[in-house]
């Protein structure tokens, strides 16, 4: 699963560094923590990205507890794409061509592996 997650974000991660170049829009710096710098702006903020507690407390955890931390954080992240997607969507930027293939890439990949990652836990799925 953390092996597809990679493959999938690297992905979905180069497409909007690609989409933002074309339109000589700023790229967000990722800095060596996982966070994100845009300017000014911390990109912490961005709904689903796991504070830097967060961070600390799964980069200590091993066995069992990292496994819980790990799947309780990616399904926290991946909701919050999901979030981000609606609100695109919302706003008419999914008309723009492209990005509805994209988002809707995004909210199908996101959906599977939330489900995926509640079975994992042996929870019952909450999706928004």
């Amino acid at each position: 699963l953390g092996q597809k997650i990679q493959i999938s974000q690297t992905g979905e991660i180069q497409a909007m560094k690609d989409w933002l170049t074309d339109r000589h829009k700023e790229v967000p710096m990722l800095m060596p923590d996982g966070s994100a710098m845009m300017g000014k702006m911390d990109m912490t903020a961005m709904p689903g990205m796991l504070t830097p507690e967060q961070m600390k407390a799964l980069d200590a955890a091993r066995g069992h507890p990292f496994d819980q931390l790990f799947l309780t954080g990616m399904i926290q992240h991946h909701k919050g794409a999901l979030s981000m997607v609606a609100d695109l969507r919302a706003s008419g930027s999914g008309l723009e061509p492209n990005i509805a293939g994209f988002i809707n890439g995004v909210d199908n990949d996101q959906r599977m592996e939330i489900v995926r990652m509640y079975g994992l836990l042996g929870r019952p799925v909450e999706l928004p």
